[in-house]
């Protein structure tokens, strides 16, 4: 019988569990509150969450560059636009306000995408585990 707190944490692991997903949080502005647990939320292009294959109840190990900060669980993985996006989203995604969230999701997730406004992309609420 395997003893210790690493042996305990495997027997809990269902033997089908996926390995954990990895997110990256690369806005500076969201370092300190990533740090502090109080960013539950960050955005996936299309194409990043089909990689991924991202689903609500995947694990994940959360980065902020290329450093892990924690481990978190997707409780929610939800298409949405530009225009569905609040002041609230913004703030629970560690930017200043809802014009930085804008402009950063205009440079990064939708780089690229020729109709921004109307594209969907994917945000991702997550809890720590």
């Amino acid at each position: 019988m395997a003893r210790g707190p690493i042996a305990a944490f495997e027997t809990m692991l269902p033997p089908n569990a996926a390995p954990p997903k990895t997110l990256v949080i690369r806005y500076a502005g969201a370092e300190k509150k990533l740090r502090d647990q109080y960013v539950y939320q960050t955005y996936l292009s299309m194409q990043a969450r089909d990689q991924m294959a991202l689903v609500p109840g995947n694990r994940l190990v959360i980065r902020f560059g290329e450093e892990v900060v924690g481990e978190g669980q997707a409780i929610l993985v939800e298409k949405i636009t530009l225009a569905k996006l609040t002041r609230y989203d913004a703030i629970s995604a560690g930017y200043e306000s809802a014009e930085a969230q804008r402009k950063h999701l205009l440079e990064t997730v939708l780089q690229g995408v020729r109709k921004p406004e109307q594209a969907e992309f994917y945000k991702i609420l997550y809890r720590w585990l």
